[in-house]
């Protein structure tokens, strides 16, 4: 008798301690994260304030090369199309109106010193 009340004792200090222990996982599986508001079309995200390392392995593809070069190609193209548009009607107008594209450095001119 007293070998069973041993037995019994400890299969009841093991269901106290399984049922503490479940009691414990549900909890836990209870108190899922919520948002506290709901996200709207003009909700801001909070800021994310990395460093130079994380955005390096963000862009780990960017950084080893990986990534299509068609970006970086047009990037190229804008900035000669701008120099382009910028400087060829001013070249065609010098060539235009003297015969060279680019004027001779220290040059002529068509001001005189004492014209002013």
């Amino acid at each position: 008798a007293c070998e069973r009340s041993e037995v019994m004792s400890l299969l009841r200090a093991a269901s106290r301690f399984g049922s503490a222990a479940a009691a414990r996982r549900t909890a836990v599986v209870a108190k899922a994260p919520t948002a506290p508001f709901a996200r709207t079309f003009v909700t801001r995200s909070l800021p994310r304030l990395g460093h130079n390392l994380e955005d390096h392995y963000d862009m780990a593809e960017f950084m080893c090369k990986m990534h299509h070069p068609l970006g970086e190609y047009l990037i190229w193209a804008v900035m000669c199309s701008g120099f382009l548009v910028s400087f060829a009607p001013m070249m065609h107008s010098n060539y235009y109106f003297t015969g060279r594209f680019m004027p001779k450095d220290q040059g002529n001119t068509q001001l005189c010193d004492d014209s002013w």
